[in-house]
């Protein structure tokens, strides 16, 4: 049997458990097996044979338990297809451009290259005024950062649809 894909993710507010979410389901139109999980609820990563792995960003940082995964799993996902997003800026327009060609937070850079992952990408988050606490909004009016919805289903899409023909061939 073939082994599964982990899509595992840190987030807030529930905006990058929404993308997460997107990519197990195209990724299970392509029909394979997906898990979609919380990282603090992966167990067993010997169950897997392809990973992927996604944080919401705040302030440059990925969330705490997303940087404690990929530390903490360092030498298992070295040895397994990997493939990383973040999720976050806020804005009209290409994600990558908005961040000025920003991926993910400087601190995990060693990590990351040691890892090798066969993609990394960032897709545009969402922030709602209404969920935030007052430090949040302060700091969101001062940055004068957007508020909305700015993920692109249809990039989210394009970039598992990409991942399952990796797995697949693989497979093959």
């Amino acid at each position: 049997m073939a082994k599964k894909i982990l899509v595992a993710y840190a987030s807030k507010r529930g905006a990058t458990a929404g993308i997460a979410e997107k990519i197990g389901e195209a990724l299970r139109d392509k029909g394979l097996q997906v898990d979609v999980l919380p990282v603090n609820k992966v167990r067993d990563l010997t169950l897997y044979g392809t990973v992927v792995l996604g944080s919401a960003v705040y302030i440059g940082l990925w969330r705490r338990e997303g940087v404690r995964f990929i530390r903490k799993n360092e030498n298992h996902l070295s040895e397994l297809p990997v493939w990383l997003f973040s999720s976050g800026p806020t804005g009209t327009g290409d994600p990558l451009e908005l961040t000025e060609g920003w991926l993910f937070p400087e601190s995990l850079r060693s990590v990351i290259e040691r890892i090798k992952p066969r993609g990394i990408t960032i897709f545009g988050g969402k922030l709602e005024q209404k969920a935030m606490n007052f430090f949040e909004r302060m700091i969101i009016k001062k940055v004068k950062a957007p508020i909305g919805d700015f993920r692109n289903w249809e990039a989210i899409t394009s970039w598992a649809e990409a991942i399952s023909d990796h797995h697949l061939q693989v497979l093959n």
